[in-house]
């Protein structure tokens, strides 16, 4: 038996009827008294004998009851385990079959029992165990779930899959104790825009050079509404392969043609659009990309929604591109509020722009936003983390990527079976957001 999971605790509960006598052997060492075995090995040997005075007593038998793996009862995961009869003992037809639970007839089954019992997987029960919150999204389905051992091994499963931002008392704090009504009011849109680059001008490891070019500025929920707007509105984009799922998942089905830049060199004047920076490649490759791009006269979008977690010093030149897509949601714990923007050389005439020049875009996000720049530098995260970012990577033996969230690990492969979209890539990478929320709190 193979559990793809963490075992830090295995109980063995059986009931016995009549003379029926059970032995149980773990790794060779009969246990006796209470079945419960604590933090086993990776790779284990089990034996569970049956017998009885008088084979023929049919009043004398034994059931697997329960089996509690980290307190929760899987003895169903056992029922098809081959029991084998003593034939010396008992007449039967077939002397090795499904044990079902029952043992009745005189003899035992033999099996392995492994588990994940690297620091990644214990770290990642640990958290869903005691970190569990009965709401979790973004997913599909109910968000709203009981804490039972589906649940807890899903999150195990999918702990360091994916990203939401860090946790942070804060930030999190002046939110909260922000008044709505002062929030619903209209932001002097390029007020606000001069204000942005400023403060993105402040950062010692981003810099980002001509923003004076970009004349236009659109708010937005999320960059998502930027994102769909270019794919929705160009019959052939070149992009990475790999890049945030949504992108191709959106053009299921849409007369969109796609081609991978690193692979099929555009024609002058085709439509680019970049993930920047990229867990999957590097800063300096991209930038190339973009030189590239610039040289054939291409129209190049780039999605900055890493930007605000670089691991690496960054230089953009805005002269080389035409728009570009920027948050914090990835970065600070303001997803449910999603404030995004866009700017760009030319006017889009999409719902973006009819929203933000007709002032019927959301005010609350933007404005929580303002009171959040005023507060807190652009490096206010990545000064905070990345010290434990070095010390977790060290601990669970992670490689940097050059986002700051998405780590390699030798153990952890894409999933070729597609469980989550067949567009989904993230799962190259431990992400380690959820490391870093839980630090000096369990044994990290």
């Amino acid at each position: 038996m193979l559990f793809d999971f963490f075992i830090e605790t295995i109980q063995f509960d059986f009931k016995t009827f009549g003379k029926g006598d059970v032995k149980f052997i773990f790794n060779g060492k009969p246990i006796k008294n209470s079945l419960e075995i604590k933090t086993p090995p990776r790779n284990n040997t089990v034996e569970i004998s049956f017998s009885k005075t008088d084979p023929a007593d049919v009043g004398s038998y034994a059931l697997l009851h329960k089996v509690l793996i980290n307190g929760f009862d899987c003895v169903d995961m056992f029922k098809e385990i081959s029991y084998q009869v003593d034939s010396n003992k008992h007449k039967v037809d077939k002397n090795i079959f499904p044990n079902n639970l029952y043992f009745g007839y005189i003899g035992k089954m033999n099996f392995e029992l492994s588990h994940k019992n690297d620091l990644l997987s214990q770290a990642a029960w640990t958290i869903a165990d005691k970190e569990f919150n009965e709401l979790k999204w973004p997913q599909k389905g109910e968000h709203r779930r009981e804490k039972n051992f589906t649940t807890l091994h899903k999150d195990s499963r999918y702990m360091f899959t994916g990203c939401q931002p860090p946790s942070s008392d804060e930030i999190t704090s002046l939110v909260d104790n922000l008044e709505i009504g002062s929030l619903s009011m209209p932001v002097e849109m390029m007020e606000f825009k001069n204000k942005i680059e400023k403060w993105i001008d402040c950062s010692n490891h981003i810099n980002i050079e001509n923003f004076q070019e970009m004349k236009h500025f659109t708010v937005s929920n999320g960059v998502t509404d930027s994102l769909s707007t270019f794919l929705l509105n160009n019959k052939l984009i070149y992009m990475k392969n790999k890049m945030y799922y949504h992108n191709k998942a959106i053009l299921e089905n849409k007369d969109v043609k796609i081609k991978d830049i690193s692979t099929d060199t555009p024609d002058a004047g085709s439509k680019i659009l970049l993930e920047f920076p990229s867990p999957w490649y590097s800063t300096s490759d991209l930038i190339d990309t973009i030189i590239m791009a610039k040289k054939l006269g291409c129209y190049v979008a780039i999605d900055l929604t890493w930007l605000p977690v670089t691991n690496t010093d960054i230089k953009l030149d805005l002269s080389m591109v035409d728009e570009i897509y920027f948050s914090m949601n990835k970065c600070w714990p303001i997803q449910n509020l999603r404030p995004a923007f866009r700017w760009s050389k030319t006017r889009i005439n999409d719902s973006q722009t009819f929203n933000t020049e007709y002032c019927i875009y959301s005010k609350i996000p933007i404005n929580v936003f303002d009171k959040l720049i005023g507060k807190f530098p652009l490096d206010y995260i990545i000064d905070k983390q990345k010290s434990n970012h070095k010390s977790i990577c060290k601990t669970f033996g992670l490689t940097p990527t050059d986002v700051l969230w998405f780590t390699r690990h030798e153990n952890f492969k894409h999933d070729s079976q597609h469980y989550i979209s067949k567009h989904f890539y993230l799962d190259d990478f431990v992400c380690v957001v959820n490391l870093l929320n839980n630090k000096d709190k369990f044994f990290w």
